[in-house]
């Protein structure tokens, strides 16, 4: 397999973009590989001290991945970094990115085996992918005028959001529910069945957040309370069940305690912070309750795996 260096890190060097643009238009399948240096004070491109003004690569990665791509050539870009960059137009033109931050010494081998289908991969973003290099802090924990609204001209939208993942197979779900109405000091529990829908094995990462509709101080449209790493075969389903603490519900009033309030809360089923798969309307009922330091803080998660569907099985399904 030939490579070229194209460029170095940071060091702005531009004289092997050519070649390497060269190699990549005479190849069926190009792997781009950009990133980070792990380093510490100004010693690396990422690391404690090693703060950027932008979210841009470094260097001249960015030049170096216009000119790959331009080739028209299949390419898979590798990211490996210490930070999510801005990275729009390689999420729009490649044909596959693995995000893989600083994987370690066994990092390569990992990678190798994703982009090989060896491994049918199934992580899930810990943190948004900005859309814009000069983009504003932005988590998925926002309140409402921290998304778009009328009140600013800007979306401070990610290009990915939090939790987001793709596999080799698809995954499809089904038969939604939960707790109608609980106490304040009760947990919720809600359920979802997911099934691989695709021709390969895989593992899907089923998600869960909660909303508070109306509350007596400012809360985030959505938080994770809960998730499960579930892997399937082709066809084969299960049933996913999530026990929600009251404690995950819980916000610090304007009194100064931690306290659960009766009202609306809506349990959601998503792939992804942004792709909502389903919504479970549940109402908590009593008094207002306060948390102490005795409640479980933990979702506690059973899943029920169905049996692989035999051949036959899947041809009297799809007949």
């Amino acid at each position: 397999m030939a490579h070229e260096r194209g460029t170095g890190v940071d060091d702005g060097d531009r004289a092997g973009i050519p070649a390497a643009a060269r190699l990549a238009a005479s190849s069926d399948v190009a792997v781009l590989v950009l990133g980070d240096r792990s380093g510490l004070f100004g010693r690396g491109t990422s690391g404690e001290g090693c703060d950027v003004e932008s979210l841009d690569l470094p260097g001249a990665q960015a030049e170096l991945a216009r000119a790959v791509l331009a080739t028209g050539t299949p390419t898979v870009v590798v990211l490996l970094t210490g930070r999510a960059y801005a990275v729009p137009d390689v999420l729009k033109r490649a044909a596959a990115v693995v995000q893989a931050f600083f994987p370690g010494e066994e990092g390569a081998g990992a990678v190798a085996r994703v982009i090989s289908g060896a491994v049918n991969p199934s992580g899930r973003l810990p943190m948004s992918m900005p859309r814009s290099p000069s983009g504003q802090p932005y988590s998925y924990l926002h309140p409402r005028l921290g998304a778009a609204s009328s009140v600013s001209n800007i979306d401070p939208a990610p290009a990915l959001p939090f939790g987001h993942g793709l596999s080799y197979t698809r995954f499809a779900y089904a038969d939604p529910s939960a707790d109608e109405t609980v106490p304040a000091g009760g947990s919720i529990r809600c359920a979802v069945t997911v099934r691989n829908a695709g021709e390969r094995p895989g593992a899907e990462v089923v998600q869960v957040y909660a909303s508070d509709t109306i509350a007596s101080v400012t809360r985030p449209l959505a938080q994770l309370v809960g998730f499960a790493r579930v892997e399937l075969a082709p066809g084969q389903a299960a049933r996913v069940a999530f026990d929600v603490p009251p404690r995950l519900l819980a916000f610090t009033g304007r009194d100064g305690r931690r306290v659960v309030e009766p009202g609306e809360v809506v349990l959601s089923v998503r792939r992804s912070a942004a792709d909502v798969v389903a919504e479970l309307p549940v109402t908590i009922t009593g008094p207002v309750y306060e948390v102490t330091g005795a409640e479980r803080r933990l979702t506690e998660v059973s899943v029920h795996v169905e049996p692989v569907p035999t051949r036959q099985g899947q041809e009297e399904e799809h007949s």
